[in-house]
């Protein structure tokens, strides 16, 4: 029998309790029947996803930029990684479980990802769906004051905040979501 590894993730800072193999995943934890949370190694210092098997389908959701559809389906890791081989075996499994899986990829990294749920789009490595940007028209730009945390997504909004504008935080001033660094935020 496996020992039950304890792990930290970004995601849960709660100590998560991984003991079971779920299909082709050797680290999971059941959350209730149906619901599986798995530990995604390799990926920012812990990073795990859910999986929810409902209605013959495979809904797997994932809120780290590795699993956008895009770089999915051409098979590419993103920068987002402290462990380049385990982030690669990762990313293999996902690979694997959704060629054998009627999966519905819900990446929040994505519009797809919303679409997909939506649509109960099932994921086909082979066959992508188009990416369809929108169109913007950028010479009106005008600044709002937001910034935007570029590891979680967190918006600072100076609204919310008493007025107090971003440029006037503290150096020593962290995402109050994900705990990085002031410079980690790009102007929204």
């Amino acid at each position: 029998m496996r020992q039950p590894i304890n792990t930290t993730g970004a995601i849960f800072p709660m100590p998560v309790l991984l003991v079971a193999t779920y299909y082709n995943f050797p680290e999971s934890q059941k959350i209730q029947d149906g619901i599986y949370l798995i530990n995604a190694k390799g990926h920012t210092k812990g990073n795990s996803f859910i999986v929810v098997e409902m209605d013959g389908l495979f809904y797997m959701i994932h809120g780290d930029i590795t699993y956008v559809d895009e770089a999915l389906h051409e098979d590419k890791l993103s920068v987002v990684f402290d462990d380049l081989p385990a982030a690669r075996e990762t990313q293999n499994r996902i690979r694997e479980f959704i060629c054998n899986h009627p999966t519905v990829y819900c990446g929040i990294h994505t519009p797809q990802g919303y679409e997909n749920l939506v649509a109960k789009r099932v994921m086909d490595l082979d066959h992508p769906v188009p990416t369809v940007l929108a169109e913007v028209d950028f010479s009106k730009q005008q600044a709002s004051g937001k910034y935007v945390c570029s590891v979680c997504g967190y918006v600072y909004d100076p609204a919310e905040h008493d007025g107090v504008a971003f440029e006037d935080l503290p150096d020593d001033w962290r995402c109050l979501c994900c705990k990085q660094p002031k410079e980690k935020f790009n102007k929204a």
